[in-house]
């Protein structure tokens, strides 16, 4: 890019950049050390022979908020049976077919491999702990269009440590603030943003 720029720099009257994409992070902290793990269930009430139900029961809290959301804001919950399925094509297609201009485009879940917790016996200390190990669970894809950042993701893991990932796009997110700042000429930015987001798909 500064090869680019040196060479070309008589005919470059300006450079426009961003970041292309961002990834926010989170989970549950408390269950990633050990004895902070055992003190919030110890507050919670739990017995480690019922952490499996316990789970369950936080795990069908956070379905049922999506199934709620999704019909409080009528939009489609939809159950993808295969991970080959692009998750994002899906959520463009739906939001062209129901002219989506701004909040919640669909919600989409499928279950997928994670890292959770589960409780284990310990032969040797002759007790049960709780272990972290790979399993199966099922996550919740929330696509938005975002008035700021437009079009972007949420996804949520529905077991402990229920992992969550905020999405955003810096080529969405740039000609939304460029409107801002320049509406008289908003045609032209639009195009030339359309353009410029097509390209990088196709990378």
């Amino acid at each position: 890019m500064e090869k680019f720029l040196e060479r070309y720099h008589n005919k470059i009257t300006g450079v426009l950049s961003t970041f292309d994409r961002m990834l926010f992070k989170g989970h549950f902290l408390p269950f990633f050390q050990k004895s902070k793990r055992h003190q919030y269930l110890f507050q919670e009430k739990v017995l480690l022979k019922n952490f499996g139900t316990y789970a369950k029961k936080v795990s069908e809290v956070i379905k049922d908020n999506a199934r709620e959301l999704s019909s409080k804001e009528s939009r489609p919950l939809i159950h993808l049976d295969s991970s080959r399925i692009s998750k994002e094509d899906l959520a463009r297609k739906i939001q062209e077919e129901d002219r989506v201009k701004e909040g919640l485009i669909c919600v989409l879940k499928g279950v997928e491999p994670c890292v959770s917790f589960d409780v284990r016996g310990n032969k040797e200390k002759q007790k049960l702990e709780v272990v972290i190990r790979e399993r199966k669970c099922l996550f919740l894809y929330f696509y938005y269009q975002h008035k700021e950042f437009g079009f972007m993701q949420v996804r949520i893991q529905t077991w402990f440590p229920f992992q969550i990932q905020i999405y955003i796009n810096g080529r969405e997110w740039l000609p939304n603030d460029w409107m801002e700042r320049a509406s008289g000429i908003k045609d032209t930015i639009t195009a030339w943003f359309r353009l410029m987001m097509e390209s990088g798909r196709k990378r």
